[in-house]
């Protein structure tokens, strides 16, 4: 099943009355999206040499979660003593060379002191300045074994201590289910939503990346509907002047109360930049913003440029005539979380915040993302959510169904007849293409494979539809893919791992491929028409 959601791209447009001039368009874009990362990772004896492993191969997934964000890596090592396997600064996730210095990460066995290793994280990472700061933590939350080892460990009070000193904590349960203690890592990080396990590195990846964009807005004091920074001013108009004293507070505004004029007169004008009318006599030569017989007029002297709010800019050119304004528009690209600072007309979208939802699930843009066995979504340009494709799990022919952890579709426990393509399971018919189909007539057995024979057509240009055996006379309208044309609104599965979906006649189809994550299990198998092995 495959299904497609649009959003147009965010105008704010201002409106202004009895304004003249052209307006202009102000496109804010977000910055390079950064994080230093530091993976702490389990390699005492509570630990098996297959669960270290599936550590190594957890990080080597997360790493290609990432599209364009600038992240840097480092991996730190524990036991009973905390050391460094790979020190921050040397790696982005970007580089070539990272993978294989994972691959040559060691384990060593032994007691687990994690308070310990997150107290040396703290201290020795060599984390960028300006730059966010996590830390994830790969174990299985096993207690220590020895007493007095454990009193001295207090992973606890270790995490609260990072946790103080800027570094969001995440944890990852490495071992069966029934062996990590996901209390501890819980404790570790503070909340259960940012515990996870290892079959799903890029939920772990996006909502690291979501979690920087939720907080990317500054710390300050929120205005109607803007934010003034701490220790800032802003002036909303010339009678208002707001501060902001402490973050998350309503900001502190004084407002000036204007005396009668001395001496008197009968008529007053607001003159723009003064708080306080003056009379009609005192009032410098200029332009009217406005009637002058409104009640919101304000007289705008020459050479004086005057802000009736925070996108509109007037200036007066020649005195009697009308103000000539200009009014901003902001255009941008879609974005998660748009932030407006006090006194500026257009809002920005912070670094990492550029991206799709799935649900509750963060998707940056550019990259694919798993958010449960059967589903496979992918970022592919601002302005739109997440475009998703649902596996269409056939039911196996026996009872003793099994679903191995992290996959999608249930298998029979039995072995069926092998084909190049995979195991073709028994009495389930194979399409191996859209004239081949082959049978396995019982487990073990040669599977029988029969093709259809096509007539030549009555015509001199025959045109392939994708997912048909023969070769037609009159094309339908569709996409032009790999000399096939995919019908508009249809979709095509090139092979067992790509959904290819004609939304545009004349364009070319959209395509998602699917990432297969490492089976918990020594001795994966390939089930045909399946994209990724499974546990037998």
């Amino acid at each position: 099943m495959l299904w497609k959601l649009l959003l147009p791209t965010l105008v704010m447009s201002v409106a202004i009355h009895e304004t003249i001039g052209t307006g202009r368009v102000v496109r804010q874009a977000g910055g390079v999206c950064s994080a230093d990362i530091v993976f702490i990772v389990d390699d005492s004896s509570s630990v098996s040499s297959s669960w270290f492993g599936s550590a190594k191969q957890f990080i080597l997934d997360f790493l290609q979660c990432f599209t364009d964000q600038d992240i840097g890596v480092g991996v730190l090592l524990f036991n009973c003593v905390p050391r460094s396997g790979i020190p921050l600064g040397m790696y982005t996730a970007a580089d070539a060379g990272l993978p294989a210095a994972i691959n040559l990460l060691m384990r060593q066995g032994g007691l687990s002191r994690i308070g310990l290793a997150i107290s040396f994280m703290t201290a020795t990472s060599n984390f960028r300045d300006g730059v966010p700061k996590v830390a994830v933590i790969l174990t299985d939350g096993m207690s220590q074994s020895d007493a007095a080892g454990q009193g001295m460990d207090h992973y606890e009070a270790q995490a609260i201590a990072a946790r103080n000193a800027g570094i969001d904590l995440y944890a990852v349960g490495i071992g069966g289910s029934e062996l990590v203690d996901n209390d501890v890592l819980e404790a570790i990080t503070g909340s259960a939503d940012r515990v996870f396990g290892t079959y799903n590195p890029c939920r772990v990846a996006y909502s690291i990346l979501g979690n920087l964009c939720a907080s990317a807005a500054p710390v300050g004091c929120l205005y109607n509907g803007a934010i003034i920074p701490v220790g800032e001013e802003y002036k909303p108009d010339d009678c208002t002047m707001c501060t902001c004293h402490a973050a998350g507070e309503a900001p502190a505004c004084a407002i000036y109360t204007c005396a009668p004029p001395d001496p008197p007169c009968r008529n007053t004008v607001k003159v723009a930049g003064q708080c306080c009318p003056v009379c009609d006599t005192d009032a410098p030569e200029g332009c009217w913003h406005d009637s002058y017989s409104s009640s919101s007029a304000v007289l705008i002297p020459v050479g004086i440029e005057y802000k009736p709010d925070d996108c509109t800019w007037c200036n007066c050119y020649t005195v009697g005539e009308r103000a000539m304004c200009a009014a901003v528009s902001c255009a941008f690209d879609f974005c998660t979380n748009l932030v407006r600072l006090a006194g500026q007309c257009c809002p920005y979208c912070p670094a990492c915040c550029q991206g799709c939802y799935h649900g509750d699930d963060f998707i940056p843009v550019g990259a694919t993302f798993r958010p449960d066995p059967c589903t496979f979504c992918g970022c592919y340009r601002p302005g739109e959510p997440a475009i998703c494709a649902v596996a269409d799990c056939a039911v196996p022919p026996c009872v003793n169904l099994i679903t191995p952890p992290g996959e999608c579709c249930p298998v029979c426990a039995d072995i069926g007849c092998e084909h190049p393509d995979g195991i073709i399971l028994p009495g389930e018919p194979y399409q191996v293409d859209g004239c081949m189909t082959c049978y396995c007539g019982a487990a073990g057995q040669e599977p029988l494979c029969a093709t259809a024979a096509c007539l030549l057509p009555p015509c001199d240009t025959p045109v392939q539809i994708a997912g048909q055996c023969c070769p037609v006379c009159e094309a339908p309208e569709g996409c032009p893919y790999n000399g096939m044309i995919i019908p508009l609104n249809d979709s095509f599965k090139p092979d067992d791992c790509t959904t290819c979906t004609c939304s545009v006649a004349g364009e070319a189809p959209l395509c998602i491929a699917v990432s297969c994550a490492l089976p918990p299990c020594p001795d994966p198998v390939k089930i045909a028409g399946q994209c990724c092995p499974t546990c037998p």
